[in-house]
């Protein structure tokens, strides 16, 4: 059985792979839910379930630069916690479960947030204000804790409260329209337990990092990129052993860290972990909201072209892979087997090395692959014959869901990149005397992005390149050729949403391109007229002004060669039809975003 989605046109305010695009009311049914007396409960009676997964994690903390992979977050999406979550529809919704939270002032913009009186890590030590301000400073890069993006933190106050208090308030210098989001949420921008921090660091308590945090000269009179805080060198040093924790401490190296380092604040926590296997999620036995209703949820680490016989054969239950017409036609042959294809916030792109090799300095040679890349070929060969109303995508800043993405493209997108040009492309290489140029091309190795990048290297060799094209299982690892910058154009997808801060910090200049210092900007791209715009675009409350905004920032990185979108990746998920409550979503909460609620 097929279920093909309908098109939703998404306008709220994200973080957040393929890599991660870095709410206030009551219970709407559509996701966690909601406990009204606190009380705990064991969970489970819904059986063992079973999530194909191609890509394997490689952190506990998804919040890190280097750990900001949608193959972190969706492991860890309902283990760390927050306020809310990308629910039913990709929309933003309140996890009242963890607490609440609503605008106390409109000028300045005051958001108050109140912890759960219940809410507390599984190893029993209450969540408070201590999470919180570990979390600010993280998420608004005032330590160096390394985050993948800002997203409007870094232009507020810190909260004014105290270990041990159930509630915090977050002061916004300037307005900032994506504010919910802004908050702590689920996936790559969720509280950690600062208790593990500081014991970890060396601290006595948690009580100690606070206090050093406090003790910070917070100066807000400036713009945050030209503050000076004074003492931040300090506690920087006085932190350096809790900040190395926070970036590496958590990392998967083969095993699991210790069972008191990884303690949960959702209704799922870990159970165990086999290398190249599988991970398994058990229900939280401390969980004070409402408990997950499976027994167990196993992320079975399967290649994709294998899924779909695994599933066949009731090796796993639930896959969500990038989509194939060969394996859209296998899942639809199945029987006992729902398949929908749907519309998603994820999209492909092929991204420049502004580091080093051929490209970093040379624009022409930039525009000159710009030109040959096949993106209409590759749409009519790979994407159409799943969705058949597949078109190019045009721009990196606006999605096809985005009521204003015709708008920004018509206004952004040049004439001469609109189609392909292989005698456009070889004219450049002639004129730099460059033709014959290597360029390696690299990506993450899977049926699909094979037959991608060969199609990419047929095209631009003919034009005078010559393409060195590798995928590699490990692209996406710590040391792979993403965050290492191995590679002169690397494909991947940004798994995002509707909120203009998920894909903003991408493009800002990053504080220097390392792993945990480049961001979400993994080409190390750097433009201070742009750095302006994506900081005026996040203030933009009328939406004429923002479409503005978001159409002159969608062409300056056309015309600077950064990043060239090929296509939007429709969604496809299949389940086994004895699993209730499966449903896909188009954000990068992926198809777990509902999964305390599957049972078979």
């Amino acid at each position: 059985m097929t279920r093909f989605g309908t098109k939703s046109k998404l306008v709220a305010a994200a973080v957040g792979g393929a890599l991660v695009l870095t709410a206030c009311g009551s219970d709407n049914g559509d996701g966690n839910g909601s406990s009204d007396d606190g009380a705990q409960s064991d969970g489970g009676g819904g059986g063992t379930i079973t999530l194909g997964y191609e890509q394997e994690w490689t952190t506990w903390n998804a919040t890190t630069s280097d750990g900001n992979l949608s193959a972190n977050s969706v492991a860890t999406y309902h283990v760390t916690t927050g306020f809310w979550y990308f629910g039913e529809g990709g929309e933003i919704t309140p996890n009242e479960d963890f607490g609440s939270y609503e605008v106390v002032n409109e000028d300045p913009l005051t958001v108050t947030y109140t912890f759960h009186e219940d809410a507390a890590w599984s190893d029993g030590t209450p969540i408070d204000c201590v999470d919180a301000l570990l979390w600010w400073t993280q998420q608004g890069g005032y330590l160096d804790w390394s985050t993948p993006g800002t997203g409007g933190i870094e232009d507020t106050k810190m909260p004014d409260c105290n270990a041990g208090d159930k509630e915090f308030t977050i002061e916004y210098l300037t307005p900032y329209v994506d504010w919910e989001a802004a908050g702590p949420g689920h996936g790559n921008n969720s509280i950690q337990p600062a208790h593990v921090v500081a014991e970890q660091g060396g601290l006595d308590s948690a009580d100690e990092l606070i206090d050093i945090i406090k003790a910070v000269e917070w100066d807000y009179s400036t713009p945050h990129n030209a503050r000076e805080h004074g003492g931040i060198e300090e506690a920087e040093d006085a932190l350096a052993e809790a900040i190395d924790f926070f970036k590496t401490g958590w990392i998967i190296d083969g095993a699991l860290p210790d069972e008191a380092l990884i303690p949960s604040s959702g209704p799922f926590t870990v159970g165990s972990y086999d290398a190249g296997e599988q991970l398994t999620l058990v229900p939280n036995t401390e969980y004070w909201g409402t408990p997950a209703a499976a027994d167990e949820v196993v992320f079975r680490y399967i290649a994709q072209d294998a899924q779909a016989q695994a599933l066949q054969n009731g090796e796993i239950d639930i896959m969500a892979p990038q989509p194939s017409v060969d394996l859209k036609n296998q899942l639809e042959s199945l029987s006992g087997v729902e398949v929908e294809v749907y519309d998603q916030y994820l999209y492909e792109h092929a991204t420049f090395n502004f580091e080093s090799g051929p490209f970093s300095e040379s624009l022409p040679l930039r525009e000159a692959f710009m030109k040959c890349l096949p993106r209409e070929t590759l749409v009519e060969n790979l994407i159409r014959p799943v969705d058949p109303e597949a078109e190019v995508r045009n721009s990196v800043v606006a999605h096809p869901l985005d009521p204003y993405y015709d708008a920004v493209v018509d206004a952004s997108l040049p004439a001469e990149f609109a189609e392909q040009d292989i005698d456009g492309a070889r004219e450049i290489l002639e004129d730099e005397d460059a033709v014959g140029t290597e360029i390696r091309l690299r990506t993450l190795d899977n049926p699909r992005r094979n037959a991608q990048g060969q199609l990419i290297k047929d095209a631009c060799d003919e034009a005078g390149f010559e393409v060195d094209f590798e995928a590699h299982g490990d692209f996406f690892a710590q040391d792979g050729a993403m965050y290492t910058n191995r590679y002169d154009v690397a494909m991947a997808g940004w798994s995002g949403s509707a909120v203009i801060a998920g894909w903003n910090s991408t493009y800002s200049t990053p504080d220097e391109c390392s792993a945990s210092g480049k961001g979400n900007n993994n080409g190390c791209y750097s433009n201070a007229d742009l750095d302006a715009l994506l900081e005026q675009v996040l203030e933009a409350a009328d939406e004429d002004e923002k479409v503005e905004l978001i159409s002159e920032i969608s062409s300056i990185l056309w015309s600077d060669g950064v990043s060239v979108p090929l296509f939007n990746h429709p969604g496809m998920a299949a389940w086994a039809d004895d699993v209730q409550n499966v449903v896909p979503n188009p954000a990068q909460s992926d198809i777990v975003w509902n999964m305390p609620l599957w049972a078979r």
